[in-house]
């Protein structure tokens, strides 16, 4: 089971975000700023990630054979995708709360769908919900 908060627009409907660890955040950081529409963050994402490929393209000189190249990325990759892979949802989060969505409730469910049918559930007045299987 997965926690998402459920923020509210008059205009644009509502979101779900999820919380916790995003682990595509964490290994392509600009592409999932980009699906979701996190303008600054994404430009921000994108310049960290080419710095990433800078240094392991200087480093990759001074690194001799393939395993080690590959090595050394891979460390950059965990190094580089840490941050946004804590902080992706806040992230996320402040964005739709800047663009004016108000917090509605928290939903425990198996996919973002069913968190935002549970949302739209009339029978739940609790600031806590759990969707149905």
């Amino acid at each position: 089971m997965r926690v998402f908060d459920i923020y509210q627009h008059p205009k644009y409907g509502i979101q779900a975000v999820r919380r916790g660890f995003s682990w595509l955040a964490f290994l392509a950081p600009s592409v999932w700023a980009v699906r979701r529409g996190l303008g600054l963050v994404t430009v921000m994402l994108v310049v960290t990630t080419t710095l990433m490929f800078d240094i392991a393209q200087l480093a990759g000189s001074w690194v001799s054979g393939p395993l080690s190249q590959l090595l050394l990325l891979a460390g950059l990759v965990i190094v580089f995708g840490i941050k946004p892979g804590f902080s992706g949802y806040r992230w996320h989060a402040r964005v739709l709360e800047e663009e004016k969505f108000s917090f509605k409730c928290t939903v425990a469910a198996e996919s973002r769908r069913q968190a935002l049918k549970a949302a739209n559930d009339e029978k739940f007045n609790q600031e806590i919900k759990i969707a149905a299987a």
